[in-house]
């Protein structure tokens, strides 16, 4: 059989990105949209444009995303048979479409590539981790908010994927004037639902914290790491996702012996990746044990493994490492290390005004050093 993709998607309201989204994801055989409300004209610009399949107007209440977004998935042509789900404010790079269709097969569930959540000044990727909303026709989406793609009923879970890793990126260029003001009851709502699902509990308690309410965000945290499926091997990532962020609230909260022990709990678990030990590092140049600071950061440089999950932070794989380095560095007097380090830093976030305090710091350090080597030539 001839393998055909569709798009699929939800919109509302998306004027601003319907020419870039519709650029990228013209390489699929179809594009099928659900149009949730616009005001703006966006219904309007999908239904006069070819590359459109089919455009269905549909207010959605009360408002769920998986209920949209399967409402948005009956939209696709019969003979699709590779679904993709994006957003518009989501692009891919050229020639996903030719090389999901060459590898493709019946026995394939899922297909799981790289997604670049969001970017520095620069355009560098900063939060990447494998994404998975290329399916076929076996999945329903479940939750109300954070939804994700479940396996239909008599389905087994076992599902076969392909990983195309960076053969395959999506880019997130998210609307930062759009509110995300009802995920909080839509959480909830999910964890009522799912109450002895962590992943949801998980994402809930992340929602306090965003909403800088540290005190419920532990709460919360303690309270998915007591669930019964916490340890499951399937829930690996959210046991870390928790201990990360109760380090970092402690962190927030200048509870650094707290916030240290989180750290560790963490690398007992897994001692491969480098965010707990630049926590750490961070907190000891804070309370300035530098030499200890130093050695967290080398202990990050040594064990750490690039994983594409979402327990990554950001900035880990850019210039993080760097950055505190160079403060562990000035501190102890290794003032050439720290402006090597300061240098590679700024090639990521060249416009960072700490970063650049601290650069003109290591200058001023310099000049008197060699002010001082001078006088005692002449001297």
């Amino acid at each position: 059989m001839e393998n055909k993709i569709c798009v699929y998607a939800i919109c509302k309201d998306e004027i601003k990105f319907v020419d870039k989204w519709l650029e990228s994801m013209s390489e699929a055989d179809y594009i099928v949209v659900l149009d949730t409300g616009s005001t703006d004209g966006t219904y309007e610009k999908l239904k006069a444009d070819p590359r459109v399949t089919k455009v269905k107007k549909k207010i959605i209440t009360p408002w769920r995303f998986d209920v949209a977004r399967n409402e948005s998935m009956k939209l696709v042509p019969d003979d699709a048979n590779i679904l993709v789900c994006t957003d518009f404010d989501e692009v891919f790079e050229k020639g996903w479409g030719n090389l999901l269709r060459k590898v493709w097969t019946e026995k394939i569930d899922r297909g799981l590539y790289t997604y670049i959540w969001n970017h520095n000044s620069l355009g560098e990727p900063l939060d990447s981790f494998m994404y998975d909303k290329i399916h076929n026709r076996k999945f329903t989406w479940k939750y109300p908010v954070h939804e994700v793609l479940w396996p239909l009923e008599g389905e087994n879970y076992e599902q076969t994927s392909i990983n195309f890793e960076n053969k395959i990126i999506l880019h997130h260029y998210q609307d930062k004037e759009k509110s995300r003001s009802s995920y909080f009851d839509l959480l909830k709502l999910a964890v009522e639902e799912n109450p002895e699902d962590t992943h949801v509990r998980f994402l809930l308690a992340r929602e306090y914290i965003i909403r800088q309410d540290l005190d419920n965000g532990i709460k919360e945290l303690l309270e998915t790491l007591k669930m019964p499926d916490i340890d499951n091997p399937r829930k690996r990532l959210v046991l870390l996702a928790c201990l990360l962020h109760l380090a970092l609230c402690y962190q927030a909260l200048e509870n650094y012996d707290e916030a240290i022990w989180y750290c560790q709990e963490f690398i007992k678990e897994d001692h491969t990746y480098r965010e707990p030990y630049l926590i750490m590092a961070e907190m000891y140049n804070i309370m300035g044990m530098f030499t200890l600071a130093e050695s967290c950061v080398k202990a990050a440089l040594e064990y750490g493994t690039h994983k594409y999950d979402w327990v990554e932070k950001a900035n880990t794989w850019l210039g993080w490492s760097n950055d505190v380095l160079s403060v562990s560095e000035f501190n102890l007097g290794k003032i050439d290390e720290a402006m090597k380090n300061l240098e590679i830093a700024l090639s990521h976030e060249p416009n960072d005004a700490r970063l650049l305090k601290n650069y003109n710091a290591c200058l001023k350090e310099k000049l008197k050093e060699n002010e001082e080597k001078l006088n005692n030539l002449l001297n």
